[in-house]
């Protein structure tokens, strides 16, 4: 059947090779990329690693690239005119580091002397993604991912502990050996006293009204399917058990526009993790962040019949999380007063009390060189 979406993945493949292929004539210079389409700055992750490469090895040239793919025909263009910014790093460095899937780190065929890490973008292995849901309804099209090579192209994949690794290895499509422990800069910072106390003073300038109140974070995943628990209803059942409840929705969800929400704009889901008192969530892979920071934690699944049927996940949920599962609102209040601080099962991430999990990664990379 002709589709020409299929169609013009491989014409783009194609140009996007040719381009990779005559840049391959550079020289290629002692130099690590970053590089992102998460998000159009760079994240937290990128500007610890960053920083560690450099006080790591201070002769080392460090690129930092972030860009989304815009919507529209017009923003397209722009971004197929980006991509030859992002060939032309790749291929003059020796180190290239990804977050996500990235047209150059798989379209493009090996190069010799560049090595491929794939820092994925969140920690712990919870819902499945990648390889592991093609042609699920929550996944990608099994012929679209064939023509952009998705996932392919990796030397190795960090994931944030050992029982992540071979849902890594499945999701990325790869070698259980490509797949190495090394837990996200933003660990380090998680795990931070200092950077507690930065946040919730932040807060409170931006919240004064909340001194003295327990705060709860809602972080509910993006889903491209059916909806998550009404942030206005769950604003108000908190309040009335004396909770001000802070929602985080992900960045391509819009936010409500109901007065009664709390959604602290200027500050990140992570920087609200250092504020809360307790965290809620569905099948976001943020709770394993919330771990981290030592935050009690509660899930909240309306939908989780069909998200399992869409989606599923790489373990027992709810049993191999060791945390409160509730099916309403409602069931959630009831949940929260029981006593008792309900903390996630150990072993999702590796966490060095020594605060060292950006120099560790640092270093794995520029071993790579």
């Amino acid at each position: 059947m002709f589709r020409p979406d299929v169609i013009a993945a491989y014409t783009a493949r194609v140009a996007v090779t040719a381009i990779g292929l005559t840049m391959r004539l550079l020289p290629r210079r002692n130099k690590v990329t970053l590089l992102s389409r998460q998000s159009n700055t760079p994240s937290l992750d990128y500007r610890m690693l960053h920083d560690a490469i450099r006080s790591e090895a201070p002769d080392v040239e460090v690129v930092v690239i972030a860009r989304m793919v815009p919507p529209g025909l017009i923003g397209k263009v722009g971004y197929a005119l980006h991509l030859v910014r992002e060939i032309y790093h790749a291929e003059t460095s020796r180190v290239l580091v990804i977050d996500g899937y990235s047209i150059v780190a798989s379209v493009l065929p090996h190069s010799p002397g560049l090595s491929v890490v794939q820092t994925w973008h969140a920690l712990g292995a919870l819902k499945k993604f990648g390889l592991s849901v093609l042609g699920r309804p929550g996944g990608r099209d099994p012929k679209l991912a064939a023509a952009m090579r998705m996932h392919a192209g990796y030397d190795l994949i960090v994931a944030s502990a050992e029982r992540c690794r071979a849902p890594f290895a499945n999701a990325f499509g790869t070698s259980i050996d490509r797949v190495v422990v090394a837990p996200l800069p933003r660990v380090d910072r998680l795990t931070d006293p200092s950077e507690r106390t930065l946040a919730r003073d932040r807060f409170l300038q931006l919240y004064p009204q909340l001194a003295g109140k327990p705060i709860a974070v809602y972080a509910p995943t993006f889903r491209t399917d059916g909806e998550a628990s009404d942030p206005v209803a769950l604003t108000g059942a908190f309040a009335d058990i004396g909770y001000a409840l802070v929602t985080k929705l992900h960045p391509l969800v819009p936010v409500p526009t109901d007065p009664r929400l709390i959604t602290a704009p200027h500050m990140s889901t992570q920087d609200m993790l250092l504020v809360a008192d307790v965290f809620i969530t569905d099948y976001s892979s943020t709770l394993f962040e919330a771990a981290v920071a030592g935050v009690p934690c509660y899930l909240l699944a309306e939908d989780l019949t069909r998200f399992h049927d869409d989606r599923d996940f790489y373990l027992s949920y709810p049993d191999d999380l060791g945390i409160p599962l509730a099916h309403s609102v409602e069931e959630l209040i009831r949940l929260m007063a029981a006593p008792g601080s309900p903390m996630l099962a150990p072993g999702f991430v590796d966490v060095d009390e020594s605060g060292g999990a950006t120099t560790r990664l640092a270093q794995l990379v520029l071993s790579l060189r």
